[in-house]
């Protein structure tokens, strides 16, 4: 053995502490990047926050105007506000609405069960109607096993289609006990109306033509442009997920970080709002300060971190504007129509295009959320995964497991395709999908075998002969 000292070239990647702050401030949502601003400004006294300059809400600031008056009348004509709270609050009116104040706000599952409380029917439907409702996702589809619910209710299959039909999906909010997308939408489209005739009409015979331009979808259905505009609004204003909250989860308070506007022309318009971190900045008042030992190295350190946390907020907002601007241009069809316009389209895609590693589009788009013209939705459900087509191009997974659906939906009654025909019904349109990723997607959609569907069919025909 012999100690030496040798020489050795390579390459390796080291977080410095401003590289490490950086990936955490992107990391973060609004709210937790809030309270983690506030945890810098009182431990380092080079920082400072303007409030004029936060993004606070209007509503927010009439409020405040309303207060200032308010205030200006109290000093003019005196402070009568115990007598005005006493006063409202000693009738029956104010003691109604102190009631309705403090009550518990009902989730959509316990509206439903009340609903089917207050309706009349059968002991043995409500049972079946309430276990319905239980069985009901997050997004409020009835994606459950029909032959299980039917056994652990000791009853068969068609009488659980008959009460989900005639009764769940009769319950508001509408749309509620679908088994699909395209259910959903058909079941709140119940209006007699020329818009929800075409608005159905579009959904069943031209849903991969939807999002052609309305001069030519025009032609194919022969109605106005006029016509169509109506029938496209009405789909917008559509609610795809109406269970949300139907298990009365916790309330989460989010905030959007990007907000998408579609202005009158049909452009998308993109915002990063700057919340309460807007104003911050350096403060001067330590400016030209002798500061000399522990001190002098105490506020270099806070001098460094200070920068260092305006640089990254400063690269948080640009780098959102430009995932933003990418979501906006690859998935505009998904902003204005919805689900139905959603695009093949993966972190990769939009790290090439942005110039940006894949694991930077994930911190910027995990655990945040969007205002768009559909709602508030989570920037995730902007990425979908695609399937490679015959032509050289991919179609979104989502429009492959409709596909599916309806194939599986227009069996002949009592001899269900088989996986392995659905694929290659799918190839011969000019999807490259195998049998094992059809039976994927089946049981996503929470659909039976084929052996399973041929047994619920003899079911159901025994049933009706005897």
């Amino acid at each position: 053995m012999q100690t030496k000292l040798t020489q050795k070239l390579g390459q390796r990647l080291a977080l410095t502490p401003q590289l490490t702050q950086s990936l955490k401030v992107l990391a973060m949502n609004s709210m937790d990047l809030d309270s983690y601003i506030e945890e810098c400004i009182e431990s380092n006294p080079l920082l400072d926050k303007d409030e004029s300059q936060s993004d606070m809400p209007q509503a927010e600031q009439d409020t405040t105007g309303h207060d200032k008056e308010q205030e200006t009348d109290w000093r003019e004509n005196g402070d009568n506000r115990w007598e005005t709270m006493y006063s409202s609050s000693s009738g029956r009116d104010g003691m109604d609405m102190r009631d309705q104040q403090w009550q518990e706000q009902q989730t959509v599952g316990q509206s439903l069960h009340e609903q089917v409380n207050r309706q009349p029917m059968g002991d043995a439907d409500r049972t079946v109607a309430h276990a319905l409702i239980d069985s009901l996702d997050d997004d409020g589809y009835f994606r459950a096993n029909p032959d299980e619910l039917a056994t652990s209710l000791h009853c068969d299959a068609k009488t659980i289609e008959k009460v989900l039909v005639d009764i769940v999906q009769q319950l508001e909010p509408a749309g509620i006990g679908a088994h699909d997308l395209t259910e959903c939408l058909l079941i709140q489209l119940d209006g007699d109306d020329a818009s929800d005739v075409l608005a159905r009409r579009l959904l069943l015979h031209f849903s991969d033509q939807l999002f052609e331009a309305d001069e030519v979808l025009a032609a194919q259905t022969g109605c106005s442009i006029k016509e169509l505009a109506c029938a496209r609004v009405r789909l917008r204003r559509l609610d795809p997920f109406p269970g949300h909250g139907l298990h009365g989860q916790d309330n989460i308070y989010i905030r959007p970080e990007v907000i998408f506007r579609r202005s009158a022309e049909g452009d998308i318009s993109i915002e990063v709002p700057g919340y309460s971190w807007q104003g911050l900045h350096l403060n001067e008042q330590w400016k030209g300060q002798q500061w000399k030992g522990v001190e002098r190295e105490f506020m270099d350190t806070a001098t460094r971190e200070a920068k260092w946390l305006l640089y990254a907020l400063e690269q948080r907002r640009e780098t959102l504007h430009k995932v933003a601007h990418c979501l906006a241009r690859r998935q505009q069809a998904f902003l204005e129509y919805g689900l139905l316009g959603l695009k093949p389209l993966t972190l990769q895609d939009v790290a090439e295009e942005v110039g940006l590693h894949e694991s930077t589009i994930s911190r910027v788009t995990n655990g945040k959320y969007a205002e768009t013209p559909l709602g508030l939705i989570e920037m995730r459900r902007f990425f979908s995964a695609g399937l490679p087509t015959r032509g050289g191009g991919t179609i979104s997974v989502y429009r492959v497991q409709q596909r599916v659906k309806s194939l599986i939906d227009s069996e002949p009654s009592g001899r269900p395709i088989s996986d392995q025909a659905i694929s290659d019904r799918l190839q011969a349109e000019g999807i490259e999908i195998a049998r094992r990723t059809v039976a994927k997607y089946r049981e996503t959609l929470g659909l039976p075998p084929s052996s399973q569907r041929r047994k619920l069919a003899a079911r159901v025909v025994h049933e009706s002969l005897r």
